[in-house]
């Protein structure tokens, strides 16, 4: 598997150029209705404390306003995204498969479209002070599916198409990869991971990976497409082998 240099793959959101280039206005669209939210919120602050009287109460409250601004900012563009998407998936509803990487193709154009509407909430949720915000709070608005008492928030989860069970716990700059790119083929398949497994640092769980309870993947370790580990196992290697029960 590779990734084609038209494939942006700087998030778990990559856009194919062609039709980033084609449809940028969707992506601003999406930025500018978030603004609007922390727009009237900054308008009703202004107008209920910039008063005579309440000068020093407007100052103290400043540092305040700002973090709930930040915030408001990056729940408003999880929502507004959260609408596209909606109508993008009545229009078109993600499935899995392998399909043509190609705009013609609507799987892997809509994949895209998706990708667009998801980009400027999964960046803007990035910067938040609080880690956990991005891969436990953004992610389930988009579908992705997380347990309790897990850790993962240092790793790079796909934001579509994937299944974590509680305590799982999945070490640092490992990829949990629901989709690919092999030659001229796309590949979109769902990734299942089951209660109680540990992921070593800098792994990567292609399409189709399902790991089923208590099992362990040490790091650096690769899965292959349609990889099943089975439970209470140990597995090693690239690919990743079974190396004791």
């Amino acid at each position: 598997m590779f990734q084609p240099a038209s494939l942006k793959g700087d998030s778990p959101t990559p856009i194919d150029e062609s039709i980033r280039n084609k449809y940028l206005t969707l992506y601003f669209v999406t930025i500018i209705l978030s603004f609007i939210p922390c727009v009237l919120f900054e308008w009703i602050y202004a107008v209920f404390l910039w008063k005579e009287g309440l000068y020093l109460l407007f100052i103290f409250l400043f540092p305040c306003n700002i973090l709930v601004l930040i915030h408001l900012l990056q729940v408003s563009a999880i929502l507004f995204s959260v609408l596209f998407l909606t109508v993008l998936k009545l229009i078109y509803p993600p499935k899995e498969g392998i399909f043509s990487r190609n705009i013609k193709d609507k799987n892997y154009f809509y994949w895209n479209l998706r990708n667009i509407v998801k980009k400027w909430p999964l960046f803007i949720n990035a910067s938040n002070p609080f880690p956990w915000f991005k891969n436990r709070f953004t992610l389930r608005f988009f579908g992705v599916k997380i347990g309790r008492n897990g850790i993962h928030d240092n790793s790079w989860i796909s934001s579509e198409f994937v299944s974590i069970g509680k305590n799982v716990i999945i070490g640092m700059n490992s990829n949990i990869l629901s989709f690919g790119i092999e030659q001229d083929k796309f590949i979109l398949k769902k990734i299942v991971i089951e209660d109680d497994v540990l992921i070593g640092a800098k792994c990567v769980l292609l399409p189709g990976t399902y790991i089923k309870r208590d099992t362990k993947l040490s790091a650096h370790s690769y899965t292959n497409f349609n990889h099943v580990l089975h439970e209470k196992s140990i597995y090693i290697g690239h690919q990743a082998k079974l190396k004791e029960n």
